[in-house]
């Protein structure tokens, strides 16, 4: 069975920071310049391609590795190949904001991995499962609507301000999560 070391809770802190405080600061200083690298995202058919094999891919990897307890009694491969097939059918009958989706897709898988990272580790990782949280919750709507993300890419693009508040609230976040990586682990043993 394939299996890939588990995350450690500061790895985990030092990736889920540094993305959001990047994406943040970047939003805060720049503005509309940099959402505006966005703007052709929701429609990008390269994107959705990318984003989704990606998902995809990823969702593969977790079925073969996943208990098979977990599988209701289905062989492996009828899992992988209903879901697998599902998604990529995807490309042809969802091609809408697909790439959007994709994000909420990867958000969630990437919850998993955060939230086993700070497993058992519960006075250090509560930043950490309160970033999660929210990301599942985003990750959850933006699969389920879209053009939710659309709507805010759009409305970053044009306002400014709200580029700026945006960056600043991810920004902190992040920021959030750094700082716990740097000064509130647990001593190492």
């Amino acid at each position: 069975m394939l299996s890939l070391r588990a995350m450690s809770l500061e790895l985990a802190y030092w990736i889920l920071g540094g993305v959001l405080s990047i994406f943040g600061l970047l939003l805060a200083v720049v503005g509309t310049r940099f959402a505006a690298l966005l703007r052709p995202l929701p429609r990008s058919r390269a994107a959705s391609i990318i984003l989704w094999c990606g998902a995809i891919a990823w969702f593969l990897y977790h079925i073969a590795t996943v208990a098979e307890v977990d599988l209701a009694g289905f062989p492996r491969w009828v899992v992988a190949a209903l879901f697998g097939g599902a998604g990529l059918l995807a490309f042809k009958y969802l091609d809408d904001l697909l790439s959007l989706r994709a994000l909420g897709v990867l958000a969630l898988f990437a919850s998993n991995e955060l939230l086993r990272a700070g497993f058992g580790h519960t006075p250090y990782s509560c930043v950490l499962a309160g970033t999660t949280y929210l990301l599942i919750i985003a990750g959850m709507w933006v699969g389920a609507a879209p053009y939710v993300l659309r709507n805010f890419i759009f409305k970053t693009c044009d306002s400014e301000r709200f580029a700026r508040v945006a960056g600043a609230v991810i920004l902190v976040v992040g920021l959030a999560n750094v700082v716990n990586a740097l000064f509130f682990l647990p001593p190492a043993s």
